[in-house]
C-alpha cells in the first residue's frame, strides 16, 4: 500500500509539473523564480531516492538508448565539472548548465515505470498539451504572469511544440482514413489546435519546426499512398482543400521565410560548430576534456558575443566535455534514433512524431538545454516500452520476469 502511495504521488508530482510548465513556465528563464522553485520541488519529490538509485543501476535490463544515455549522464557528470573547477569557471554558469543537464536523466529517474499503463497512455497527452498552451501563451501574452517583462521565452521553437504539432498533422490525416460521423467533432478539435500552434510558430517565422510539420505529412501521405492508394484518397483531398482555403497565409509565411533565410542563413551553425572546435582544439587536455560546465566562447551565431551554449546538443557537449563527451554523446544520438525507428516499425505516427523533435535540438536549437528535451527523451522511452501488436514488449516481460522470480 505504502509503494502505491508513493507511486502514486510521484507520478502526481510529474504530471503537475508538466502541465505548470506548460502554463506558467518557460524554457530558458533569465531570471528563474517561484515558477521554477514549484517545478523543481515537484520534480525532486517526482523522482525521490527510487529514481536516484535508477542512476546507478547497472544490472536493470533496459533498451539500448537508455544504456548509453546513463554512459552520457554518468560521464557529463564527472568530466565537465572537473574540467569546470580546472579552469575555475564561473560557479552561477556552472550550476545552470548542470541544472539543465539533470533534465536528460529523466527516463533514468522513472526507467522502472515505463511501462505503467497510466504513465504510457496519459504522460505523451500531458506533454503535448504542454506543447499546446506554450504556443497559445504565444499568441496571448496576457497570460505570462510569472514572467518579466521583456524577457525572451523561446516558447513555439520548444521540442514540445514541434512533438504536439507534428503529431496533430498525422492524426488528423489518420482520422481522416478511418473517418467516422462520430469523430467528427475531435477532428476538428485536433484540427483547431494545429491551427493555434501553426500561427504561434509563423509569428515567431519558425522555419524549422514548421518544415518538420509539412515534411512529416508528405512522409505519411507517400507512406500511405504507396501501401493504400484508396485508402489516402479522402485524407489528401480534405487537406489539399484546407491548404487552398489558406493558401494567401501560407504564402505569406513562406515570403517570411525566405527574407529571414536571405538576411541570416541558417543562422551560423556550422560556424558555430567550428569556433567550438577551435575552442577545444588550443591543447590536449580540452581536446579531450573541454571547457566544463559554465565555459563560454565568442560564438558566431549570436553576432561573436561570449555565450556559454551552443545551438547543437552535440557541440555544447564537445565545448563542455572534449571529444569523449562528444563521442558518447553520438553513441546516444545514434542509440536514440535506433529507437525511434522502431517505434516508427510498430507505429508509423508516434515515429515522425519523436524524429523531429529529437533531431532539432540535436543540431538546430539551443532547446537541448531545457525541460523540454528532457521530456522528449522520457517519451522515446514511454513509446518503446507500449506494446506491439497487443503483446508486452521485451522490456517489459523481462520486468515482469524479474519481478516473479523476485517474489
Amino acid at each position: 500500500m505504502v509503494l502505491v502511495m508513493s507511486f502514486s504521488v510521484s507520478m502526481f508530482c510529474l504530471f503537475g509539473a508538466v502541465l505548470v510548465y506548460g502554463l506558467l513556465g518557460s524554457p530558458t528563464p533569465d531570471n528563474p523564480g517561484l515558477v521554477e522553485a514549484f517545478l523543481a520541488v515537484c520534480l525532486l519529490v517526482a523522482v525521490g531516492w527510487r529514481g536516484l538509485l535508477n542512476l546507478v543501476d547497472i544490472k536493470s535490463k533496459s533498451t539500448a538508448f537508455l544504456k548509453y544515455l546513463q554512459l552520457l549522464f554518468i560521464v557529463g557528470l564527472v568530466v565537465p565539472t572537473l574540467s569546470a573547477l580546472f579552469w575555475d569557471n564561473d560557479h552561477q554558469l556552472m550550476l545552470r548548465d548542470i541544472l539543465a543537464f539533470l533534465f536528460l536523466g529523466l527516463p533514468l529517474f522513472f526507467k522502472d515505470r515505463l511501462n505503467e499503463a497510466r504513465v504510457q497512455k496519459y504522460l505523451p497527452f500531458a506533454v503535448m498539451l504542454a506543447g499546446f498552451l506554450f504556443c497559445f501563451r504565444t499568441l496571448i501574452p496576457v497570460f505570462n504572469i510569472w514572467i518579466e517583462q521583456g524577457e525572451l521565452l523561446y516558447l513555439s521553437n520548444s521540442p514540445m511544440a514541434i512533438m504536439t504539432s507534428v503529431f496533430l498533422v498525422l492524426s488528423v490525416w489518420r482520422a481522416l482514413e478511418d473517418f467516422h460521423p462520430a469523430s467528427l467533432v475531435k477532428t476538428f478539435a485536433m484540427i483547431a489546435a494545429l491551427g493555434v500552434i501553426l500561427a504561434a510558430m509563423l509569428l515567431d517565422v519558425q522555419r524549422a519546426t514548421i518544415g518538420a510539420v509539412f515534411i512529416s505529412l508528405c512522409v505519411l501521405a507517400a507512406i500511405d499512398f504507396w501501401q493504400n492508394p484508396k485508402r489516402a484518397l479522402v485524407p489528401f483531398c480534405v487537406m489539399s482543400g484546407l491548404l487552398a482555403f489558406i493558401a494567401p497565409w501560407v504564402l505569406q509565411a513562406f515570403s517570411e521565410m525566405a527574407s529571414k533565410t536571405a538576411s541570416v542563413g541558417l543562422n551560423a551553425r556550422l560556424a558555430e560548430a567550428h569556433a567550438v572546435y577551435d575552442v577545444i582544439s588550443s591543447d590536449a587536455l580540452t581536446y579531450l576534456f573541454g571547457r566544463g560546465w559554465g565555459a563560454v566562447f565568442s560564438s558566431p551565431a549570436v553576432a561573436g558575443l561570449d555565450v556559454n551554449y551552443t545551438h547543437s546538443f552535440i557541440t555544447t557537449m564537445m565545448l563542455k566535455g572534449g571529444m569523449v563527451l562528444c563521442a558518447v554523446t553520438l553513441a546516444m544520438v545514434l542509440a536514440a534514433l535506433h529507437q525511434i525507428f522502431l517505434i516508427f516499425q510498430r507505429d508509423k505516427v508516434e515515429g515522425i512524431t519523436l524524429f523531429w523533435p529529437f533531431m532539432v535540438p540535436v543540431f538546430l536549437y539551443a532547446s537541448h538545454k531545457s525541460l523540454d528535451f528532457g521530456l522528449i527523451l522520457l517519451i522515446i522511452s514511454v513509446w518503446a516500452g507500449k506494446a506491439r501488436d497487443g503483446q508486452p514488449s521485451r522490456v517489459a516481460l523481462e520486468n515482469i520476469t524479474s519481478d516473479n522470480t523476485k517474489r
